[in-house]
């Protein structure tokens, strides 16, 4: 197994975070999972830290503690991040409240940008550093009902373009659209009543006509990209 490779991936308790997890560890990379929830596996080669990343301060002093230690331990040939996790609260734009705006964005975009930073700084001099920022359609386009989600994806998306542009040939950074995909996300947005949720009706058609793809088929892609070597330093493509 090659142990010179780490990967810090976000939101690995279920669904595409827990599904890339599994694809890393396969592959042979070492992998640090971030959730509140520990995910339904174990390895040998996977560390869990139950953090909440909407938690500001405490979660990233966990994660300059817990993940900083394990970066310092050897010179890695190659770190990854995935930056999978993510809220979408559904609701129109007049109904969303202070707090839940300030946790969609914090977790959807702030966190995701401070852990861009955190690698490019820390990472061994050196190491390749691949970077995944988990995107949608929603970054791009208007999606009725989903202004905490579009806004903050939009962010990340920018953010990425930016670290990209900033830093040295070892990095390249994907802004990656996963498509429809089979998650607890896609559940809450098709259960939404139209009344509330402008565009529930949307989700229900992903459903109904079969259109959600299973959690290994982006986890794949993205596994992919973590081990290229040439690869422009940003780079966006989209299952959608």
């Amino acid at each position: 197994m090659n142990t010179g490779r780490l990967a810090l991936v976000t939101g690995t308790s279920t669904g595409i975070g827990a599904a890339v997890a599994r694809d890393l560890l396969e592959r042979g990379w070492q992998v640090v999972g971030v959730a509140r929830r520990s995910p339904q596996f174990e390895a040998p080669h996977y560390r869990h830290l139950s953090l909440d990343l909407a938690d500001v301060p405490a979660a990233s002093a966990g994660i300059e503690r817990e993940f900083g230690a394990i970066l310092a331990e050897r010179a890695w040939e190659r770190v990854g991040l995935v930056n999978n996790a993510a809220v979408a609260p559904a609701g129109r734009a007049r109904e969303i409240a202070a707090p839940e705006l300030l946790h969609a964005l914090t977790l959807n975009a702030v966190m995701p940008v401070w852990l861009i930073g955190f690698l490019l700084k820390h990472r061994p001099a050196g190491a390749l550093l691949r970077i995944v920022n988990l995107s949608s359609g929603a970054a791009v386009r208007a999606i009725p009902g989903m202004a905490a989600y579009c806004s903050s994806k939009a962010a990340l998306r920018r953010a990425g373009m930016v670290a990209a542009a900033e830093d040295d040939a070892d990095l390249a950074i994907l802004s990656y659209g996963p498509g429809t995909v089979d998650t607890e996300m896609q559940l809450a947005a098709r259960s939404m009543p139209v009344e509330a949720f402008p565009s529930a009706g949307m989700f229900r058609r992903f459903h109904a006509e079969g259109r959600l793809a299973a959690p290994e088929l982006p986890a794949a892609d993205i596994g992919s990209f973590l081990e290229a070597d040439s690869v422009d330093r940003f780079v966006e493509t989209s299952r959608c």
